[in-house]
């Protein structure tokens, strides 16, 4: 683990000389929180003129108990630009008119403008009014009103400020559910092209994955028994033959499927007679149960069925229907039993 570096370091914006000078126990971690998120004082500049263009240095190296008088000593020689001066222990006067004019007006226009239900006209003065009011988060709605999905809490939203018309007409035309455009898959293909995890990473997924296996229940739905021809015993999967013979699972599963005649000098078959790509009715997709909207009592036939009707998600009406939203669309659902 590299060593961390403790005590004053500087930032120099190259364009216009202005200097910022700060402490830290982990000055390189700093740094880089830095080029993230600069300080609010040098934030615009560093949108203007951007971030190759500030220099990062280290000042001082000191004790973690030294950094307060050593970053009071480098500002007093120094007098850096950027930095919010004080006076003693408390905040001078100049101080607080550039913390209030940093503070004053900083509005999210984003999260501050009306929002409204499509399905039930209400307004909200804000994004975060409607995800209250929804029981969602507020990046939830934002997903919609950007265009980049269809609903939110089971409703569709419009901002007030722009054209209803044409926004309604956007969701008509947007696809159901998320879809990943083809800018966005190549993107992910070039950050992933010539990618490998390093030896320690793969010895970490093997730790990782040491003595995990399926479930006893869930193996179990997906056994077969089985019957060895010449000894005529019965096993309860081919996992447990295998290990009774000490066999390899893939011989005994290639006889099984008619690929191979024998393993282990035996032949091999299954208790039920049926052919080796039978599923068990246990694992077979269950038939969807139909769903009814109990303001207009209207039956669906599946939740797939219902979400086409009403052009939103699968997952918006199963959320209703399983209690996770209370409503979708505006209405109630529920599952009609058989």
């Amino acid at each position: 683990m590299a060593k961390k570096i403790i005590g004053i370091y500087m930032i120099t914006c190259i364009a216009n000389h202005k200097r910022y000078i700060g402490q830290s126990i982990d000055i390189k971690r700093r740094f880089n929180q830095h080029r993230r998120k600069p300080p609010r004082q040098m934030r615009e500049d560093f949108e203007r003129f951007g971030v190759d263009a500030f220099k990062f240095e280290i000042l001082e190296e000191c004790a973690p108990n030294e950094l307060d008088k050593k970053e009071t000593a480098c500002m007093n020689e120094l007098q850096p630009e950027y930095n919010i001066k004080t006076e003693g222990c408390g905040i001078s006067d100049e101080a607080r008119e550039k913390l209030r004019k940093l503070k004053t007006g900083v509005k999210r226009p984003d999260i501050s403008r009306q929002v409204k239900c499509v399905e039930t006209g209400e307004v909200f003065e804000s994004i975060r009014a409607a995800a209250k009011w929804c029981n969602v988060p507020n990046s939830n709605i934002v997903i919609p009103l950007k265009g980049k999905g269809r609903t939110a809490g089971g409703y569709h939203w419009i901002y007030t400020d722009e054209d209803e018309e044409a926004q309604l007409e956007r969701i008509r035309q947007m696809p159901e559910g998320r879809q990943r455009t083809e800018e966005s898959k190549e993107k992910q293909r070039q950050a992933m092209t010539g990618r490998k995890h390093t030896p320690e990473h793969c010895e970490k997924i093997r730790q990782s994955h040491l003595g995990q296996g399926w479930k006893s229940s869930t193996y179990e739905k997906c056994c077969r028994k089985i019957r060895c021809v010449e000894t005529g015993k019965i096993f309860d999967s081919i996992k447990t033959a295998a290990e009774h013979y000490g066999l390899k699972r893939p011989n005994i599963s290639a006889v099984l499927a008619g690929k191979n005649k024998t393993s282990g000098g035996f032949h091999w078959e299954y208790v039920d007679g049926k052919p080796p790509q039978h599923r068990p009715e246990k694992m077979r997709r269950k038939v969807s149960k139909p769903v009814r909207c109990v303001e207009t009592g209207v039956v669906y036939e599946s939740l797939t069925k219902a979400a086409e009707v009403f052009g939103v998600s699968y997952s918006a009406i199963a959320n209703a229907v399983n209690g996770l939203y209370e409503t979708s669309c505006g209405f109630h659902w529920e599952f009609v039993m058989p």
